[in-house]
């Protein structure tokens, strides 16, 4: 961090902070180029503010992932996946069953995966063994040196993985793959961190609330509705602060792009074609947390 960052997270600690609703009063995400700004305006522009926004496919342009799991007409190349990581066991979700309020989740080969994604999608998008997605695959802790992506600048700072990577137990990078229709229920990601996923193929659909908005999606009991679009929201007994509720914010995600989403952000997501994106959950802001104590 240098000194115009420091003095900036500093001003800004010192003052009032601004609100996140506006964005629930119609103010849509800033759609950003690589010439746009620099770290330090993003730091000021979304990172101490909380603000959501979209990095533009020149982001990820380079990216040899963009090249080689694509085809030419955008959709998954199964074939390249299967030749490099069909061996590879990975996790898949049920999106057709609650488990708590997730969804269980078992773990195959990827080649297994490709093979039910292929008959997925001849059967127009009809399974026997339900709508499967696979998700929290750690390729980065398996293939270290892989070189399918790097990086944005803006999310370099991850005190998150450093420290997960240094003790060589854990990291939170991952890889999704799932067909048109596949899903993740209403969540905030894992310890409050901040995330950035990027469309390697695809398009998703997001449903934000600004921190505190999931309040009005809580039921009687304290717990968090399982979907934020479900129709039993309207029990009034059952989640008596949902007249309170506000209109999600709705974002489309296109391929080659990516999505900032701020800590404490709630957020419902949708594949509305077949779609591979990677995820990946940091800590950028805990020295803040630090230089603002007493």
């Amino acid at each position: 961090m240098n000194k115009e960052t420091l003095g900036t997270a500093l001003s800004f600690y010192q003052n009032d902070r601004p609100s996140c609703d506006q964005f629930h009063n119609g103010r849509k995400l800033d759609y950003l180029g690589k010439a746009d700004l620099s770290y330090s305006d993003f730091f000021r522009d979304f990172l101490l503010p909380n603000y959501p926004c979209i990095l533009s496919p020149e982001f990820t342009a380079d990216w040899r992932s963009r090249q080689t799991w694509v085809r030419a007409d955008g959709s998954p190349d199964f074939d390249h996946l299967l030749k490099h990581f069909g061996d590879c066991v990975v996790p898949v979700a049920n999106c057709d069953v609650k488990e708590y309020n997730a969804n269980p989740k078992h773990n195959i080969p990827l080649r297994d995966y490709l093979s039910y994604w292929r008959e997925h999608r001849e059967s127009r998008y009809s399974s026997p063994r339900g709508c499967l997605y696979m998700k929290d695959w750690h390729m980065h802790r398996a293939f270290p040196d892989h070189g399918e992506y790097t990086t944005p600048d803006f999310f370099q700072s991850d005190w998150l993985n450093e420290y997960w990577d240094t003790i060589k137990v854990d990291d939170y990078r991952f890889v999704y793959m799932g067909p048109k229709g596949s899903w993740t229920p209403f969540h905030a990601d894992v310890f409050r961190s901040y995330s950035w996923s990027a469309n390697i193929c695809g398009r998703k659909k997001w449903l934000l609330f600004a921190p505190g908005r999931e309040e009005h999606l809580r039921d009687n009991s304290g717990n968090l509705v399982y979907d934020a679009q479900s129709p039993i929201l309207q029990n009034q007994d059952l989640y008596p602060k949902y007249s309170q509720c506000c209109q999600p914010i709705e974002v489309v995600q296109e391929a080659g792009e990516v999505i900032f989403i701020p800590s404490g952000w709630h957020h419902q997501v949708y594949n509305l074609v077949h779609q591979t994106n990677l995820i990946c959950y940091v800590t950028l802001l805990l020295v803040l947390v630090l230089v603002s104590l007493p």
